[in-house]
């Protein structure tokens, strides 16, 4: 403040009072002038400081990342209706015909009357419909006389990872991985839930075990126990995609290394 009331100060002297007057209105006018011309062109170096606003509304998303690609998924052929013709298991020389079988009208499941059939029982499921196809074969049998070995003589013998085939009429080859092999009491409760419904495809093979001497009045002796094998099926992948490269062969796990 004492700046400015300098300059009044001198302004002033050379003038009568009106004109100190008339000359102290043009000075405060300037003045008011200049501070305004300051003030306006702070504002607008204010604004042009300021960072740009965007409306929000006009935003286009940024492109996103690339999607992974979707994997292709792995057809599956619909289960063969046809009926079974043949069981082989290579690791105890079994290859035999499959016949049909079911309940008596006892409700007791029926048994082929040879030693060389292998029966499939239709209240099971059928082979790769996603469920537990029972079959069962004789251990022994009487030929002319004469104590013969059945079927299923060495099911006892099968071991984890061996194969099991399941073949039918129309050329279906189900493969079969064994999982387990058990003894079971003839008696045994268990026994009814080895031949009840699965939540995958399973191939339940049983025979009889071991065989309690020869008693009255059953003279060639009676089988005290059950022998179950539980195999699981083995999904063979479309020969196309592996053609491609897409999967690998699942064959390949039972090549001999």
């Amino acid at each position: 403040m004492r700046f400015l009331r300098g300059i009044f100060t001198r302004l002033g002297a050379p003038f009568h009072r009106r004109q100190r007057r008339l000359a102290l209105a043009a000075v405060l006018l300037a003045i008011s002038i200049g501070l305004f011309a300051t003030g306006l062109a702070g504002l607008l170096a204010a604004k042009d400081s300021e960072p740009a606003l965007t409306n929000v509304d006009n935003l286009s998303p940024s492109p996103s990342a690339p999607d992974a690609p979707t994997p292709t998924p792995i057809p599956t052929q619909p289960p063969s209706d046809a009926a079974v013709a043949r069981l082989t298991i290579e690791r105890i020389g079994v290859d035999a015909p499959v016949i049909t079988l079911g309940l008596d009208e006892n409700g007791i499941p029926q048994e082929p009357d040879n030693g060389d059939d292998v029966v499939w029982y239709d209240f099971s499921s059928k082979p790769g419909w996603g469920s537990n196809a029972v079959f069962a074969g004789r251990f022994d049998w009487t030929a002319n006389a004469q104590p013969v070995t059945g079927v299923f003589y060495s099911l006892q013998d099968l071991t984890v990872d061996d194969i099991v085939h399941v073949k039918l009429v129309d050329g279906t080859d189900y493969r079969y991985r064994v999982k387990e092999n058990l003894t079971v009491h003839d008696g045994d409760p268990q026994l009814l839930q080895f031949i009840a419904p699965t939540p995958s495809d399973t191939a339940t093979l049983v025979t009889c075990g071991l065989l309690w001497p020869p008693a009255t009045p059953e003279p060639y002796g009676r089988y005290w126990s059950r022998q179950v094998v539980r195999a699981q099926l083995i999904r063979e992948a479309p020969a196309a995609l592996m053609n491609e490269g897409q999967i690998e062969d699942p064959r390949q796990e039972d090549s001999p290394g």
